[in-house]
């Protein structure tokens, strides 16, 4: 079977959701190969409240009854890709801020310092319990990938009117009510989209990338 080459995908993320950072884990993993097969990968910081609000589906609180399901699920999909989930003090945070920094830095820094700067954020909320909504926060988890001036040149150019209409901008391009938001263009220019981290096997067939499903390996003394 002579499969398509070439493609596109667009997976947006914000800090505030673990699943994001499943999803970027997994992106940042799955997209040296995807490139050999002539698509192209960008993640896109957009800001998760607004994106939900915007389509009809605002944030509740996880109901009693699924919580223990939503610890058990987070914690394991954070086991198999090798990190460690803490739940938050303070959650939800409003990550507009946070995600206001992520996309100056994306726009403004090689995409190495954009990736690093993400996975701390997201890593320092949802496993070191830092608040990065706020600056404090935001130094705290950034410090070590910027310097001192570089950290308080991001934080005020991060809320600059031009910044902010890039975030609203990118967050209403996605068109999403989750997080992550993968967005997939194939060779023959069709556009789909999903929510979750759970869906490699659907955007992979959709891109006509070959790939190995999920299977149980035979008992060597069947």
């Amino acid at each position: 079977m002579v499969r398509p080459k070439g493609g596109k995908l667009n997976v947006y993320v914000d800090c505030v959701s673990p699943y994001s950072w499943f999803g970027f884990t997994n992106t940042i993993k799955y997209r040296p190969l995807l490139n050999a097969h002539g698509v192209s990968v960008d993640i896109i910081p957009f800001f998760l409240g607004g994106a939900r609000e915007s389509v009809g589906n605002p944030w509740t609180p996880t109901p009693k009854w699924k919580e223990e399901f939503s610890k058990q699920d987070s914690e394991t999909t954070g086991r198999l890709l090798g990190l460690k989930i803490v739940p938050p003090k303070d959650f939800p945070i409003l990550s507009l801020f946070p995600v206001r920094v992520a996309t100056w830095i994306k726009d403004h820094y090689p995409d190495d310092k954009f990736e690093a700067a993400f996975q701390s954020l997201v890593s320092g909320y949802w496993s070191k319990g830092i608040n990065v909504s706020t600056p404090e926060g935001i130094i705290k988890a950034l410090d070590g990938i910027f310097s001192q001036a570089e950290l308080e040149e991001i934080l005020k150019s991060a809320v600059t009117p031009e910044n902010k209409k890039r975030v609203i901008d990118q967050t209403a391009s996605a068109g999403a009510f989750g997080a992550p938001w993968i967005v997939g263009v194939n060779s023959d220019e069709k556009r789909k989209a999903w929510f979750g981290n759970d869906r490699w096997d659907q955007i992979f067939e959709h891109l006509g990338v070959p790939y190995m499903p999920v299977s149980i390996i035979v008992p060597s003394k069947l």
